[in-house]
């Protein structure tokens, strides 16, 4: 038997598609507003990057933005290498890194106990054999400026113990300076597994010389000996 559909059934269903079209539409213009904004924030990042943070000739571009976690989530494009960096969604705070909050009891780092140095859960990274000393600074950082050539006339004692990776007015090793610094210089960082952010300007040269120079033998087993015995007492310290 034929189906009759009266004149108001046609009202209703007209009335119908075109509210659920109103609400496609609108859904659609929402969506195209909210990727408009992320691409905006996200050039805005990229902007503020490039004027602020790099130098010697290195450029960022922008690999990509999506939402995450109330923020926004940027690739940071520099050379042929992408870091992930985050930006709130109002432009207003910018971030090279995120972290995983965790409980404080599941935390990988602790203080190592010399030179506010901290200690993290990672095996020593080596290369050719050797500790990898990275150093991270700018000229333009009077911190860095204090720091620099004490760290530089302690290694001169560790000649062929040490590989050291000088990054002052550098944008080499990004990735770990992304990963053991919220971009504040000077940061240093021995063998992957102690680090620290800022100088040693408080404790005085003298022992900033000795702290370094203990966390250098804590990584080099003590070598060299004739070196390392006048700082035992700090190596012995280091966890």
């Amino acid at each position: 038997m034929p189906i009759k559909i009266n004149k108001n059934s046609i009202i209703i269903i007209v009335a119908v598609v075109a509210l659920l079209g109103v609400i496609t539409l609108g859904y659609l213009y929402n969506k195209k507003q909210e990727a408009d904004n992320i691409q905006q924030t996200a050039e805005k990042a990229i902007d503020f990057v490039n004027k602020n943070l790099l130098s010697g000739g290195s450029t960022a571009s922008l690999d990509g933005a999506t939402s995450s976690g109330g923020v926004l989530a940027i690739g940071l494009k520099i050379g042929e290498q992408t870091y992930t960096s985050y930006v709130t969604k109002d432009g207003k705070m910018f971030f090279p890194e995120g972290y995983e909050i965790k409980e404080a009891t599941t935390t990988s780092e602790t203080s190592a106990s010399v030179g506010n140095f901290m200690t993290k859960d990672e095996e020593v990274c080596k290369e050719d054999g050797k500790p990898i000393i990275y150093f991270f600074g700018s000229n333009t950082c009077p911190h860095c400026l204090w720091e620099h050539p004490i760290l530089e006339k302690v290694l001169k004692n560790f000649e062929g113990q040490i590989s050291f990776h000088n990054n002052m007015d550098s944008q080499a090793d990004l990735e770990i300076f992304s990963k053991y610094s919220d971009g504040g210089i000077p940061t240093l960082v021995f063998g992957c597994k102690y680090y620290r952010l800022g100088s040693g300007e408080s404790d005085g040269e003298e022992a900033e010389t000795k702290n370094l120079t203990a966390m250098l033998c804590k990584l080099t087993d003590n070598k060299p000996s004739e070196i390392c015995s006048g700082v035992q007492d700090l190596v012995n310290q280091i966890q």
